[in-house]
């Protein structure tokens, strides 16, 4: 009766250990996955980091030229280019807030604000 005891208990240890390994080994998987996708949002972060520090350089670059150039201009010429990039900032806001209050966002449909059963949609 022991030898069956043993036997019966063996097998249900290796049956044990057998699941206790497929669960390692779906961690292990699962582990894994994870460290490939954050080297991979790291690559990415890498990448996005160093488009922003090019960005950053070039707009540098592009306000230095901007200064020497409107350094080098008359001050009439300097007011008028003032006088074009607000007016140009004005229209800009003045569409914005057109195309805001339209309710529409752009989108043909209905702007009247009512229903099609003549109820107010707000």
């Amino acid at each position: 009766m022991s030898r069956l005891q043993d036997s019966t208990l063996e097998r249900q240890n290796d049956s044990e250990l057998n699941q206790l390994h497929g669960k390692i080994k779906s961690l292990r998987h699962v582990t894994i996955d994870i460290l490939s996708d954050s080297q991979r949002q790291n690559e990415q972060l890498d990448r996005t980091s160093s488009s922003f520090t090019q960005l950053g350089s070039n707009l540098l670059q592009t306000t230095r030229q901007q200064a020497r150039t409107f350094s080098q201009q008359s001050p009439a010429r300097q007011l008028r280019t003032i006088g074009y990039i607000v007016a140009g900032l004005i229209v800009l806001w003045l569409l914005a807030g057109w195309w805001l209050r339209s309710g529409s966002g752009g989108k043909p449909g209905n702007t009247t604000g009512m229903g099609e059963d003549g109820q107010s949609l707000r």
